[in-house]
Parts: structure tokens; C-alpha cells; sequence
């Protein structure tokens, strides 16, 4: 994967692809949405990628992407984190689960986060990845297939890049 992919190849029927700047967010490179929205939430899959030349961010990325769920909704939950790679190329996946509120509706979410490093050819700064998917409990649990075909094809891509 290009550190600016247009496409994440052929995604799971239902889902689209959604340009990142309309988003609003810096460094999102791939964004994927499904047509099916539950309790008024889409369930999305995101790539945000950054340079550093400290792959050991994708620990501090971790970190603050859980402070900052936890500033600003409920019944935060870190379910699972994982640590994995080496020093080169360290890897961070974790779980998160909480409650956030749509159309003054609770609504209980489950978010998954990967961040991995690779490092950057001839001494350049590594790329960093982050991988976020987000789901109501139902659409986890309905999408679960869908999601693990995604995921699994961007976590590819970037392992070839």
C-alpha cells in the first residue's frame, strides 16, 4: 500500500470507499464505509499513516487513541492489547469498547485499533499505520466476515509496502 492508496482493492459488498479529505481528519489515507448504518451509526474502517523516525510511536499512538475515546465518551473499556514486531518494526493492536451518544441515544461501540511501523528505506523516518475499524456491538458481530476481509487485505498491503 502507497502511502496515499485510492483503494484498498475490491472491498466486501456493502461497503464503499469514502474520499479521506472529506473526513476532516490529518493523515487519513483510506476510509471505507458500510450502507447499512445501525442505531444511526456507519460502521467504518480507516487508514491513517504518518512518518517518524521513532517506529516505537505506535506505542505512544496507542496510548493517546485510548485517552482520547476516554475524554470524550463512556463506559470506556480497553478489552485487549497486543504487542508484537521488534524494535524495527514494532506492531500495537488493542480493543475498545464504550458508549458514545447519537441523536441523544447511548449507543455501545467496539473499536478496533492496529498501529505498525515499517521502517523507511536508506535511513528515512519509518511510516507508521494506524488501522481503525468501528462498529456497533450489533455490526461487529453482523460484519465480523466483512471486517476480517478488510482488515486482513489492508494489514496485507502494508506488509508489502
Amino acid at each position: 500500500m502507497s502511502t496515499d492508496p485510492q483503494d484498498a482493492g475490491a472491498l466486501p459488498d456493502g461497503w464503499r470507499t469514502i474520499p479521506p479529505d472529506r473526513l476532516g481528519t490529518p493523515g487519513i489515507a483510506f476510509a471505507a464505509a458500510h450502507d447499512v448504518p445501525d442505531a444511526g451509526f456507519t460502521a467504518n474502517v480507516t487508514v491513517g499513516v504518518q512518518r517518524s523516525a521513532d517506529p516505537g510511536l505506535v506505542l505512544t499512538l496507542g496510548a493517546e487513541a485510548l485517552r482520547a475515546i476516554q475524554a470524550t465518551e463512556q463506559d470506556v473499556a480497553l478489552h485487549r492489547r497486543e504487542q508484537a514486531g521488534d524494535a524495527t518494526t514494532p506492531a500495537l493492536a488493542q480493543e475498545v469498547r464504550f458508549t458514545t451518544t447519537i441523536d441523544g441515544e447511548p449507543v455501545r461501540l467496539t473499536q478496533v485499533q492496529e498501529f505498525v511501523a515499517r521502517p523507511g528505506a536508506d535511513g528515512a523516518p519509518a511510516t507508521v499505520w494506524t488501522l481503525s475499524a468501528t462498529a456497533t456491538q450489533a455490526q461487529a458481530e453482523a460484519l465480523a466476515d466483512d471486517l476480517e476481509t478488510l482488515l486482513g487485505a489492508l494489514r496485507a498491503e502494508i506488509a508489502a509496502s
